[in-house]
């Protein structure tokens, strides 16, 4: 079983998967469909199998499903979404349903990939008897987590849309350049690049034609991920591209590496210490995709190693995580087996895996940081899992943002959680001032049926694990794909900066009011100016 979301940097996560008329018929079945035999008629839900028949089902489970990705408790998902999509799909992984290669966009790609096996990895009796046991364990519903909800107002925030272009907000990158007091911003509808003032004001315009959806500023040039199609896919269309980072951006923008998998993130640091800067660059891609590091060879001329052969790469950091003066990659994948890798740098380009921690694929991992919480030197991890962009499923409890600890070695316990639907990024800083660490924290997929959807929170830090949570009116004027923050109007306190992506995908019903609202006084862009230092 395997999640194919879209990556979208930080992060349009958008379906692409069609189901058989027979998977998507699997709701009404009591037992899975199989090109082989023709499935009974039922409920759907029927009576629970005998202890015995659990047990191997379950244990056929564990081995088959581990193949892919950690084992996923049916207690994750309600007995309908097991039903309905996650276990017709898995038919597909485990050669129990055709593929139709024709139907798809990228079929021939896929098929010459071989990444679906070309016939069935275990017998039917197996197959029912895994289909058997999530029917009879998983729950009819999943329990939601009491929480109050957040405070309305922001004490020491003033908030003001900004609209720097016309027409559907597809914000695909904010970025604070607080050097220069200014805030890079991109919209996937034709790529364009822009570069505003703390006003809104655009300094700046470039048409890349491919969506920018990451970017970094390296001496006197901005770095751009070109992600080359927002929506799912396999092909070689993105890129790394670089601008200068001061003057004008009339020229073509300089090619570093092309022909990418839908690439999200990219990272630069001088791996082999050899005096250039190298590039780490996660392919997040659809079904295919990679981590690589790209050796620069001087002359704009890049060696590629992969670190990683899967797809979902989503987010990379470059840090000396072991203090042994050698910059190491910690990496996010949200496919497959979801979960946050450790490439310990050996020296000599070579790197050494390490798994810091790992997840089932209903976990929805959308992005982290690194962050020192109790300031021992050891950077901690902030972590926020509510990817919902897969299928129509209910509102997860364990979505949210946590908080985890560095033991010094790499080694990372929870110390705080905080329950967010469709949580999607989490951002830490001192933005009161007072010597401990904040959170900034958005949802791209966040609850819209409650009486007040979290799109985002702000999470003042209180101390022993305890954060006040604040939101203000204006979040809901837009679907906060993006987020950063740095001081961008140069006051000496951090601000906070949204980007609206309106068309995402439906998996997580939006209400018509909240559309015409965002269609008629929506925000491209939400600025959260930081008034501690007025």
């Amino acid at each position: 079983m395997n999640r194919h979301a879209c990556g979208l940097v930080m992060l349009a996560l958008v379906p692409g998967l069609a189901f058989s008329a027979a998977a998507t018929a699997a709701e009404t079945q009591t037992r899975p469909p199989t090109s082989a035999q023709a499935p009974s008629t039922g409920s759907g839900q029927g009576p629970v199998s005998p202890p015995a028949k659990t047990k191997q089902g379950r244990e056929l489970a564990e081995i088959y499903c581990t193949g892919c990705h950690l084992f996923p408790e049916p207690a994750t998902l309600p007995r309908r979404a097991w039903m309905h999509h996650l276990l017709p799909e898995m038919a597909k992984w485990l050669g129990m349903e055709p593929v139709d290669y024709e139907g798809m966009q990228e079929g021939r790609l896929l098929l010459e990939a071989g990444i679906y096996p070309s016939s069935p990895l275990l017998t039917e009796d197996d197959w029912f008897a895994i289909w058997d046991y999530y029917r009879s364990a998983a729950p009819a519903q999943l329990s939601a987590l009491p929480q109050p909800p957040p405070a309305l107002g922001l004490k020491q925030f003033r908030v003001r849309k900004i609209q720097h272009h016309g027409g559907v907000p597809m914000t695909s990158l904010v970025k604070i350049d607080a050097p220069r007091k200014r805030l890079i911003t991109a919209d996937a509808f034709g790529g364009s690049l822009f570069a505003l003032d703390a006003k809104g004001d655009v300094l700046q315009k470039s048409r890349l034609g491919s969506p920018p959806v990451s970017a970094s500023m390296v001496g006197d040039r901005l770095l751009l991920t070109l992600i080359g199609r927002i929506f799912p896919s396999d092909m070689l269309e993105g890129a790394v591209v670089a601008l200068p980072s001061a003057g004008s951006w009339t020229g073509p923008a300089t090619v570093l590496i092309d022909r990418l998998r839908r690439p999200v993130d990219t990272a630069v640091a001088d791996l082999n210490q050899d005096g250039r800067q190298d590039l780490v660059v996660c392919s997040y891609g659809h079904r295919l995709g990679r981590l690589s590091w790209f050796e620069s060879k001087g002359n704009e001329e890049y060696e590629e190693h992969v670190l990683l052969e899967r797809p979902g790469a989503l987010r990379v950091e470059v840090r000396d995580l072991n203090g042994d003066g050698r910059p190491d990659v910690l990496a996010m994948v949200a496919q497959a087996r979801e979960g946050i890798y450790f490439f310990r740098n050996e020296g000599a380009g070579k790197f050494q895996t390490q798994t810091v921690m790992e997840f089932p694929p209903t976990w929805g991992l959308a992005g982290f940081e690194l962050a020192d919480f109790n300031r021992d030197g050891h950077p901690d991890l902030v972590v926020a899992n509510g990817d919902a962009g897969d299928f129509a499923l209910p509102t997860k409890p364990y979505h949210g943002i946590r908080i985890y600890l560095n033991d010094g070695s790499a080694h990372f316990r929870e110390v705080y959680f905080y329950a967010m639907p469709g949580a999607y990024r989490a951002l830490a800083r001192d933005f009161d001032g007072d010597g401990d660490l904040d959170l900034a924290a958005m949802a791209f997929y966040p609850d819209y049926a409650s009486e007040r959807p979290q799109s985002f929170v702000y999470l003042e830090n209180l101390g022993d694990w305890k954060f006040a949570a604040s939101t203000c009116p204006e979040q809901n004027l837009g679907r906060w794909l993006v987020m950063d923050v740095g001081d961008l109007d140069g006051d000496g306190d951090e601000d906070i900066v949204l980007g609206s992506f309106v068309r995402g995908p439906t998996t997580v019903p939006v209400p018509v009011a909240l559309r015409d609202r965002w269609r008629a006084e929506g925000a491209v862009l939400l600025y959260l100016e930081n008034q501690r230092r007025p």
